[in-house]
């Protein structure tokens, strides 16, 4: 990819991870999570296909985790304590986006434990 795709890029993921915390931060409870699921898969949703393809595997990895999570959560699944859980969703998501070898395995299988925990 070329360095304007990167820019753009990278400034369109910033933006979506901006509206992500500022919608987390209008939620207090599992329930005010749940209400917002939608606005929320908005912005998962661009990131997962848009971190790949400018070299952000992981981010996008989560983001395709939440992107399900909200998805299932719109269909009318809720889960426990899913605040605190995505709690520290935007700080990795920002991190991950600003240096290159931060670490999401462990949000990632936090989220993916969610999601299998619900199919069983």
């Amino acid at each position: 990819m070329n360095d304007e795709f990167i820019e753009v890029a990278t400034n369109e993921i910033a933006s979506d991870i901006a509206q992500i915390e500022k919608i987390m931060n209008s939620c207090k409870t599992d329930d005010d999570v749940f209400g917002n699921a939608s606005k929320f898969q908005i912005h998962t949703h661009k990131i997962k296909g848009l971190a790949p393809m400018m070299g952000k595997e992981k981010l996008g990895m989560l983001s395709a985790s939440l992107d399900s999570l909200f998805k299932n959560m719109i269909s009318g699944t809720q889960y426990e304590n899913i605040f605190i859980i995505l709690s520290p969703v935007v700080d990795d998501m920002r991190h991950s986006l600003n240096e290159p070898n931060y670490e999401l395995s462990q949000i990632i299988q936090r989220i993916e434990q969610v999601l299998s925990n619900e199919r069983l």
